[in-house]
């Protein structure tokens, strides 16, 4: 059974396949480029795709002009070492960069490569993601909170108390709103100048990933190896019921997410390497691939990061270090 999408309310679409047909429907990338030797800890793209950020298992932080190929930066937080990168992310304007590693958080200026700001956080980094300019920064910490930071000037805005690990955060652009995924199993919808929770929304295992769309309206919220939804941040109703797999606890992990600007998509990437391409409205996949990986490898990456491209195209990076370009 070919995976789709069920919506809410009992309406649900299910399209039957062969598994020859299957294999046949994922397409493979038009272009790649390696990004890193041994593989990665976390990357991120720029909101058009232009750009990358990676923390490399082997080399530290980097950051790449993806139209090139090229290497531009390499950041990483003390002076003669390679930085163990956990948390990156790239604002929205493009014009600043953050990574997170333990206990440290570095805002990056994009154009000159220069540190803008250099701070201790109350714990390890888990994830991180910038507001509209690099202003601010919601940061996921191991120590049960995520906090919401002034990552130029510094000091906590707000701590969000999830009482576990937040594995996962997203923020809209104007830092209205926040979402976190937590090792608790609960996604949770923020109002980020009160801290107050506006919505909690319990998944079936700990949380793989978040996402929010850029004007506030949709949040998404995957459990490793369980469910996955989107709700409505105004009302809290559940939309969109995404089918991970049909056996319990052995369901597909959606590791990363993203919504088109205008809301009428989303890309969804998964552990196994798979990307999909899903229509908010009806539910409907449209489009399918599978992200490269080199002969004599293991055989499977998961997807780390996600951006819908400026050029009609779509853009995904592996934990196997490869930038994929599909069309």
């Amino acid at each position: 059974m070919k995976r789709t999408v069920k919506k809410a309310l009992k309406l649900s679409l299910i399209v039957f396949c062969s598994a020859a047909l299957l294999s046949c429907s994922s397409e493979a990338p038009v272009r790649t480029a390696k990004y890193a030797v041994q593989g990665l800890y976390s990357a991120v793209l720029s909101d058009d795709g232009s750009s990358a950020l990676v923390g490399s298992i082997q080399h530290g932080g980097s950051y790449w002009v993806n139209a090139v190929n090229e290497r531009r930066f390499n950041w990483n937080h003390a002076q003669g070492e390679y930085s163990s990168i956990i948390g990156v992310d790239i604002d929205p304007s493009g014009q600043y960069a953050a990574t997170g590693g333990s206990r440290t958080l570095v805002l990056w200026n994009t154009t000159t490569g220069k540190s803008e700001g250099f701070w201790t956080t109350p714990g390890d980094v888990q994830s991180v993601k910038l507001t509209q300019n690099g202003d601010y920064a919601l940061i996921g910490l191991n120590d049960q909170t995520a906090r919401f930071f002034d990552v130029k000037r510094g000091g906590i805005k707000q701590t969000l108390r999830t009482g576990s690990t937040v594995r996962a955060v997203d923020i809209t652009p104007d830092g209205a709103l926040g979402i976190t995924g937590d090792d608790s199993s609960n996604v949770i919808l923020w109002d980020m100048q009160s801290g107050e929770k506006k919505y909690e929304w319990p998944l079936s295992n700990r949380i793989g990933s978040v996402a929010l769309s850029a004007d506030g309206k949709y949040a998404f919220g995957a459990a490793k190896l369980g469910n996955a939804k989107i709700w409505s941040t105004r009302t809290g109703q559940e939309l969109t019921v995404l089918d991970t797999g049909a056996l319990k606890y052995r369901n597909i992990t959606i590791s990363q997410a993203v919504f088109s600007h205008d809301d009428r998509s989303i890309l969804i990437g998964e552990v196994n390497s798979n990307v999909s391409l899903v229509q908010v409205s009806t539910g409907i996949i449209q489009k399918e691939w599978t992200l490269y990986t080199p002969k004599g490898r293991p055989s499977g990456a998961s997807v780390i990061a996600l951006a819908f491209g400026a050029d009609s195209r779509y853009y995904a990076i592996g934990s196997n270090g490869y930038l994929n370009v599909l069309e």
